[in-house]
């Protein structure tokens, strides 16, 4: 999907940028627009100091070098004067479409600034989808894109079989190519120490990384909980004002999502406080240390929850908005889909049983008569409830994305 976008975008002069997280697939869609595309390019990495030393010569320099009217950068971030160099290229010379990736939006606002305004397309990379992966591992998968569509029992059967080790070892691209589980999770590993080691240092003081590793695990302990800063900056040894340094970093890196509450008028509903929830799975379960499936885990309810809501998050573009809904007295749901002020509430449930309206939707429909469905995913296939007021769409989890296409 990310790779079709971008291809269309060859004709826009303005600058693709493509920004993530590392691993998580970057460096491999810039060299699939290379090959595809079927046009001459010439192809940076400034990860290369050579490469590097031609970008930090400035624009003068390096537009001599030129030969080619399509351009790939990779790494671009290493660059301090990037942002002039993309500006002078983009404003003089009208015949050249620049391909560029970063792994930090932090270092992306540092290098471009308000220079590239008008002048950009951004695209946010993330790892994997479950539809995604399971392409590298079983191509004639294939997840029907509706719901309502009754999903059989082999179906059911045959995602049900790979969703655990999804859950397990996460969705970073290059996992799908490793043999055995030592090799994967050796892999993790060098990733959490890599981005420790590399990003972390580069944005905090060497002092505050201890306190940053503590607020980290604390954080991987409770994936999918509401955001309690006070908490976490006892937890963490530093001040309320770090902690929100500490946050801003791993969303600048594309480790952290925050989800805010459903924000309404509406008495009693909580409108402050945020849910979050790591980028995948796979170094969730590295920075705790636990692999064990799903099903033999306390937090099992917690990472099917998570899958749900990255689900939502990678396949969602700016029309819509992911939000959850609780009031004071306890009620709640999952997820709210939002899209020009249509709502779908969303819950994730173990073991449910078909048919039976999730007391937290319930409450929903009563706070919002004038949403008229809802979305329960679960263990078992597709089945539609109706009171004659109300229609809930009972799911399978992998076809959380689905959801979409139930608002207008």
């Amino acid at each position: 999907m990310k790779y079709t976008s971008l291809a269309k975008q060859a004709a826009d002069h303005r600058i693709s940028v493509l920004i993530g997280s590392r691993q998580v697939g970057k460096t491999t869609l810039l060299s699939m627009l290379q090959h595809e595309l079927g046009l001459p390019y010439e192809s940076y990495n400034l990860e290369n100091p050579l490469h590097l030393a031609l970008f930090n010569e400035g624009y003068t320099s390096f537009i001599r070098q030129v030969r080619k009217q399509l351009l790939f950068i990779d790494e671009y971030q290493y660059c301090p004067n990037i942002s002039s160099i993309f500006k002078a290229i983009y404003d003089l010379h009208p015949d050249i479409k620049i391909y560029a990736s970063g792994s930090s939006s932090l270092e992306i606002q540092a290098h471009l600034k308000e220079s590239l305004a008008g002048r950009k397309l951004e695209t946010t990379l993330y790892p994997l989808t479950f539809q995604e992966w399971l392409w590298g591992i079983e191509p004639a998968l294939q997840i029907n894109p509706m719901l309502d569509e009754p999903s059989h029992i082999d179906e059911l059967e045959a995602f049900n079989r790979f969703l655990p080790d999804f859950l397990r070892f996460g969705a970073l691209p290059a996992l799908s190519a490793l043999p055995d589980e030592l090799s994967r999770r050796e892999y993790l590993l060098e990733i959490f120490k890599t981005y420790i080691a590399r990003d972390i240092k580069s944005f905090l003081k060497e002092e505050s990384v201890l306190s940053f590793n503590k607020m980290l695990s604390w954080l991987a302990l409770n994936n999918g909980s509401l955001l309690n800063k006070n908490n976490l900056a006892t937890i963490a040894g530093v001040s309320a004002r770090q902690i929100d340094r500490y946050l801003e970093v791993l969303q600048g890196t594309f480790v952290l999502a925050l989800v805010p509450p459903l924000s309404t008028n509406k008495a009693k509903e909580l409108v402050k406080t945020y849910k979050f929830y790591l980028y995948d799975q796979g170094v969730v379960n590295t920075i705790i240390q636990d692999f064990r499936p799903p099903e033999l885990r306390g937090d099992g309810g917690t990472i099917r929850e998570a899958f749900v809501f990255w689900e939502l998050k990678k396949h969602a573009d700016i029309r819509y908005t992911i939000t959850y809904w609780r009031t004071s007295d306890g009620k709640e749901v999952d997820f709210v889909l939002e899209k020009d002020r249509s709502l779908l509430p969303i819950e994730v449930k173990s073991g449910w049983k078909a048919g039976k309206v999730p007391p937290g939707l319930a409450a929903f429909f009563r706070y919002y008569p004038e949403v008229r469905e809802g979305v329960v995913l679960y263990d078992g296939p597709e089945q539609i409830s109706q009171d004659g007021v109300h229609t809930i769409h009972f799911a399978p989890l992998y076809k959380a994305s689905s959801c979409f296409t139930l608002l207008p």
